[in-house]
């Protein structure tokens, strides 16, 4: 599996936020002025806060190894607001479980993660 959109088990939940900003070169001058420039030629900083809500144990297992053997590496994937997919990285998520249903009887309790991520979008070689 991966976060291509191909399983809708790995699909994020809504509202789901992007936030873009340029990277800047910039010279104040003494007088007010400022003078700005692009700042190489890969100066677009996009990233993706994403949650994957209340999967159960199986699937943020299985999402938490792919991260894992990613190794900081860039992976597809697809924006479900526009449809577009990106090649993307990610260094650090969370984990947060909960209780779906207590235990009877000595039988494990079943548990629900939410996995809480932040990918980054991925230029040039993408190992």
């Amino acid at each position: 599996m991966a976060f291509d959109g191909t399983d809708k088990d790995w699909c994020a939940a809504l509202p789901a936020q992007s936030t873009t900003s340029r990277r800047l070169r910039t010279a104040q001058f003494g007088d007010g002025y400022a003078q700005r420039i692009l700042d190489g030629i890969n100066n677009t900083e996009r990233r993706f806060a994403l949650r994957f809500e209340l999967k159960t144990e199986t699937v943020i297992n299985a999402m938490t190894d792919y991260l894992e053997a990613q190794r900081g590496n860039a992976f597809p994937f697809k924006d479900q607001a526009t449809g577009v997919t990106y090649q993307v990285w990610c260094d650090d998520w969370t984990v947060d479980w909960q209780r779906a249903r207590f235990a009877a009887n000595g039988v494990r309790a079943e548990l629900r993660g939410t996995l809480s991520v932040e990918f980054t979008l991925a230029y040039g070689v993408t190992a």
